[in-house]
C-alpha cells in the first residue's frame, strides 16, 4: 500500500460506528488520524465490527461518485438580467449558442432562485436540427457547478446574473479532436468522425467533406477499430464522452425522462443504442418484442429531434455531462488543465481499453513507470523532466482496474494475481510501440515489476524499485495512521472495497492535502516534500480517479498485499536496484530491505538518505540518477 490517505478535515467530531453520524465521513475517519494507535487495536479485535459500522453509517448518498469533467469541454456562458451575453466560454462562442437564450428564462430563474432545464432544437451550419438541452442556473446554485474558467473567475458570478450550461459537444473545438487523437486516429478518420457526429450518417458526412461513401466508410471503419467497437453509435459515444472527461461508470441520464419527456423504458432503450447495442440486443436486455422496440426508438428519435443512432448516441452523453456538471458537484471535482496529459488508448480483445501516456521523446529510451496500487497512469511532471534528461522516453500505462483503463473481467478480488493479470496490457503496448526492450521504474507496484520479469525477461533492462512494499505480514510494523489502515485491511480484507468508496466519494485537492500532511507527519523530507504545489498538484492528478469511482484495481491489488504470503527469490535481477527512503512511514527500512533481499538477492541496495516516502515526488533527480548509473545492456 503506497501512500494511502486516510485522514480527515480539522475539526471534525466522531468515530467510526453510531458516533459517526453526527460528525459524517470526517468523523468516521477522525480516529483513523487522532487515536491510531487504538484503531490498530480495534483493527486486530473487530475488525468485522468495523466494516458493519461504516455500511451502516453510510448509505448510497455519502458512497456517490462524481464526474471528472474537463472545464474547456463545456459549453457556458454568463448573462446579465436583460439575457444579455457577458462572458462566454470557447465551446458555447464556437457554437454561436447565444441565439438560444431565452430572456424570460433568465427573468424567472432570478425571481425565484430555482434553476430552470430546457430544450432546445439548435440549427446547425448544414440546415439540420441538433436537440440541445439549456440548463440557466442562478449564482447561488450554478457555485457547485463545473465551470470553464471564462465563466468562474467572472466578478459577475457573485448574483444579478445567470449561468447557462448547454449540451453541446463542439466539433471545432479542442477536446473532442483531442479524443479522437487520444484512440489514434488519422487525420482523414478524424475529420469522418467528427462530420459523422455533426450530421448522423455516413452518407451526409461524405457529402459534407466532398469525399466518396466509400472513403468515409472505410475511414470509420478503421476509426471503430481503433477505438475497440464495432458499431458507430459506440464510437460516437466514446469519443463524445471522453471529450468531457470522465463520466461516473453506470451513471443514468435523468434528463431524457425530465426534459424530453421520454418513459423510464424509452430512456433505457435509448442508453443501451447509444452504448452500440444492436436494437435486437437492447430489446432482449429490456425485455421487448422486436416489434416494441422498433416502435419505442421511433418515438424516441421523433422526440429528441435525431435520425439516426449515431445522432441518438452523441445526444444521449451530452444529457449525460449536463446531468453530472449541474448535480450536487461541490464545484471541485473538475480536471486540471495546467498540464496536458499525453492520454493514448487501445482496445483489449475483449473490446475493453488499456490507457497508458508516451511522454516522450520518440528518440528516447523506452522506459515504463510503474504506478503505485494508491495512484494512476499520471507521472509528476519534475520526475519526467528528470528521466527525460537521462536520455529516456517515460511511458505509464494504468494496471486494469486503474485510472482509464477498465477492468479485466471475470477477476475477482481474491481470487486472481492482478499483478500478474497487468502483464498482457503492458506486452500488448509495447507491440503497438514497437518496443523490445526498456528501462522500468517503480514508485510502488514492484510485485507488477517481478510479474512482467517472469513472464518477458527479455524485455526489461535497467529495472529502479522506490520503495517497494512487502506483502502484508502477521508481525509486520504497523505505526501512524497508514499503519492502522494496513492492520485492518490485513485483518479484514472486504473493508478495502468499503473505505475504498468511501475515500473516493470525498477525495478533494484540499482534503487530500490535509491527509497527507498528517499521514507523512513523522517524515521531514515528505512534509518539505508538501509544501510544494506542484509536488501536491501532481499527486492528486494521480489520484483523482478515484473521484470517479474507478477503484477496482486498488481494491484488488490491496486485498492481494494483504492475503498474499513471501515471493520465491529471483536469482537474475543483477540491472535491479531497490531504493529505500530512511523515513518510510509506512514501513520499517530495515525490514523492507531484508524482505526484498530474500526476493532480489542479486540487486543492488540504495540507502535513500535523507528521502521519505515521496522519494520519486520529492527527489526525481536521484532517481534518475541511480537508474543512469546502472549501463545499459
Amino acid at each position: 500500500m503506497h501512500g494511502v490517505p486516510i485522514a480527515t478535515d480539522d475539526g471534525a467530531n466522531g468515530a467510526t460506528g453510531a458516533s459517526a453520524s453526527a460528525g459524517g465521513f470526517h468523523g468516521a475517519l477522525r480516529s483513523w488520524i487522532e487515536a491510531p494507535e487504538a484503531m490498530i487495536e480495534a483493527a486486530r479485535d473487530r475488525a468485522e465490527s468495523i466494516e458493519r459500522d461504516l455500511e451502516t453509517t453510510f448509505g448510497p448518498e455519502e458512497m456517490r461518485i462524481y464526474p471528472l469533467l474537463s472545464p474547456e469541454s463545456l459549453a457556458a456562458a454568463l448573462v446579465d438580467a436583460s439575457g444579455r451575453l457577458v462572458a462566454a466560454s470557447m465551446v458555447f462562442a464556437a457554437e454561436k449558442a447565444e441565439a438560444h437564450i431565452d430572456p424570460a428564462i433568465v427573468s424567472r430563474v432570478l425571481r425565484t432562485g430555482q434553476t430552470c432545464v430546457v430544450p432546445v432544437a439548435a440549427e446547425t451550419e448544414d440546415g439540420q436540427r441538433d436537440p440541445a438541452i439549456f440548463a440557466y442556473g442562478a449564482p447561488s446554485q450554478a457555485s457547485s457547478w463545473i465551470l470553464p474558467r471564462e465563466i468562474r473567475d467572472r466578478p459577475e458570478l457573485a448574483g444579478g446574473h445567470v449561468v447557462i450550461l448547454a449540451t453541446i459537444t463542439s466539433m471545432r473545438a479542442t477536446p473532442l479532436k483531442a479524443a479522437c487523437e487520444t484512440f489514434g486516429l488519422t487525420g482523414l478518420q478524424t475529420r469522418v468522425a467528427l462530420a459523422t457526429m455533426r450530421c448522423g450518417t455516413i452518407k451526409q458526412a461524405a457529402a459534407q467533406l466532398g469525399i466518396s461513401y466509400d472513403t468515409a466508410r472505410e475511414a470509420l471503419s478503421e476509426a471503430m477499430r481503433r477505438a475497440g467497437v464495432d458499431r458507430l453509435p459506440a464510437l460516437v459515444a466514446n469519443l463524445a464522452s471522453l471529450a468531457f472527461g470522465v463520466l461516473p461508470q453506470g451513471a443514468g441520464v435523468p434528463l431524457l425522462e425530465d426534459v424530453w419527456g421520454l418513459s423510464p423504458r424509452q430512456a433505457a432503450l435509448a442508453g443501451l443504442i447509444a452504448e452500440g447495442l444492436p436494437r435486437e440486443a437492447a430489446a432482449r436486455s429490456l425485455g421487448m418484442s422486436q416489434a416494441s422496440a422498433k416502435k419505442e426508438l421511433l418515438r424516441i428519435y421523433e422526440g429528441l429531434g435525431v435520425s439516426s443512432a449515431a445522432a441518438l448516441a452523441r445526444t444521449v452523453v451530452e444529457a449525460q455531462a449536463l446531468s453530472c456538471t449541474t448535480a450536487a458537484t461541490r464545484g471541485y471535482v473538475a480536471l486540471a488543465h495546467e498540464h496536458a496529459e499525453p492520454l493514448r488508448m487501445m482496445p483489449r480483445e475483449d473490446g475493453s481499453r488499456i490507457a497508458w501516456s508516451d511522454y516522450g521523446p520518440a528518440s528516447g529510451k523506452p522506459l515504463l513507470v510503474v504506478h503505485s496500487s494508491m495512484t494512476s497512469r499520471p507521472v509528476s511532471r519534475r520526475l519526467v523532466a528528470a528521466l527525460q534528461a537521462q536520455g529516456c522516453r517515460p511511458i505509464a500505462i494504468d494496471r486494469p482496474g486503474f485510472g482509464m483503463s477498465d477492468p479485466i473481467g471475470g477477476m475477482e478480488p481474491g481470487r486472481h494475481d492482478p499483478f500478474a493479470a497487468a502483464v498482457p496490457d503492458v506486452l500488448s503496448v509495447c507491440r503497438k510501440l514497437r518496443i523490445a526492450s526498456l528501462d522500468i521504474v517503480a514508485r510502488g507496484g514492484a510485485q507488477h515489476v517481478l510479474a512482467l520479469a517472469d513472464a518477458a525477461p527479455e524485455l526489461l533492462d535497467r529495472v529502479v524499485l522506490v520503495n517497494p512494499d512487502p506483502h502484508t505480514e502477521e508481525h509486520g510494523r504497523r505505526s501512524g495512521p497508514l499503519g492502522a489502515v494496513k492492520e485492518a485491511y490485513f485483518r479484514n480484507p472486504r473493508l478495502v472495497a468499503v473505505m475504498a468508496r468511501l475515500i473516493a466519494a470525498h477525495l478533494t485537492p484540499e482534503r487530500l492535502a490535509r491527509m497527507m500532511e498528517r499521514s507523512f507527519a513523522s517524515s521531514p523530507p515528505d512534509k518539505e516534500a508538501l509544501r510544494d504545489p506542484q509536488v501536491l498538484g501532481d499527486y492528486y492528478r494521480a489520484v483523482r480517479m478515484f473521484a470517479a469511482g474507478r477503484v477496482a484495481g486498488y481494491v484488488n491489488e490491496q486485498i492481494a498485499m494483504a492475503t498474499a504470503t513471501r515471493l520465491p527469490p529471483r536469482p537474475a535481477c543483477h540491472r535491479w536496484t531497490v531504493v529505500i527512503g530512511e523515513h518510510d512511514t509506512l514501513h520499517d527500512p530495515g525490514d523492507v530491505r531484508a524482505y526484498w533481499q530474500g526476493i532480489l538477492p542479486g540487486a543492488a541496495f540504495v540507502d535513500g538518505t535523507g528521502a521519505g516516502r515521496l522519494l520519486a515526488l520529492s527527489d526525481p533527480q536521484r532517481v534518475a540518477r541511480i537508474l543512469s548509473a546502472t549501463p545499459p545492456r
